[in-house]
């Protein structure tokens, strides 16, 4: 049980791990998950939303945004709990948690596991005074009432108050893993709000965030413009008068930004 991937049984191709930069992840925050799976799709990442996963804490805390730094359980065997006590802080886990910094955030691979809490309070709270961005998980937390509370973005399952070795062993971090149904690689950048998280491959994040942008700009125009009185075959998709009125628009913004 160590941060790096056994030596026997790996694929044979190495993607290696992306890196989204800081500029990139601040454009992410100013938009929505539906644009940016729009783009993805266009771009071929068909099932990029973690399925199940749903905000725990106030709305306050969103957007989510952030790169992903993952860890993995795997069902707990009761021979093996010596092992994970043995290390000590160098467990997965305590390893991870102590490694993670601004910008980050803790993806978890419970394996859909929602008979424990993966973590609790105390190790959410070190996590936050880390300065994560926030914390996903396809199972579940403990301690939900506080995390709830505590001003900090997460994602989870389910909430359970038993603790992770009940059913949970950490097995390795800072490696792919799937949560909630997708792969997530170390260095994806993470995207949630109210309508979910999905992951973004690193390579793809700058062309979302451009591309997301402007899918809102015009969706907001378009859902005034249907406010307003026009008929959903005019604007919804965009016929070519509104979608004239659309180009003046925005480049009557444009300008007034430049």
């Amino acid at each position: 049980m160590t941060g790096t991937r056994p030596g026997t049984g790996q694929a044979t191709f190495s993607p290696g791990f992306g890196h989204v930069d800081d500029a990139t992840l601040a454009r992410l925050a100013g938009i929505g998950t539906a644009a940016a799976w729009s783009v993805l799709v266009r771009a071929g990442i068909t099932r990029p939303v973690f399925v199940g996963v749903t905000p725990l804490s106030d709305p306050g805390t969103l957007p989510l945004v952030g790169r992903a730094r993952t860890l993995r359980y795997l069902p707990v065997r009761e021979d093996l709990l010596s092992h994970l006590r043995a290390p000590g802080a160098a467990n997965p886990q305590r390893a991870l948690f102590e490694a993670v910094g601004p910008g980050d955030v803790v993806v978890i691979d419970a394996g859909g596991n929602v008979t424990a809490g993966g973590l609790g309070d105390i190790l959410a709270t070190r996590l936050k005074a880390r300065g994560v961005a926030g914390i996903v998980t396809d199972g579940c937390v403990r301690d939900a009432p506080f995390i709830r509370r505590m001003g900090l973005a997460v994602f989870t399952r389910a909430v359970h108050p038993g603790a992770n070795t009940s059913a949970l062993l950490p097995f390795e971090y800072d490696a792919p893993i799937q949560c909630g149904g997708v792969t997530v690689f170390p260095g994806d950048a993470i995207l949630g709000d109210e309508d979910g998280v999905i992951v973004i491959p690193a390579a793809l994040a700058a062309r979302v965030a451009d591309e997301a942008f402007e899918q809102e700009r015009l969706e907001g125009f378009l859902r005034q413009a249907v406010e307003n009185g026009e008929t959903l075959p005019e604007a919804y998709p965009p016929g070519p008068r509104v979608r004239a009125a659309y180009e003046a628009w925005r480049a009557a913004q444009d300008s007034r930004e430049a």
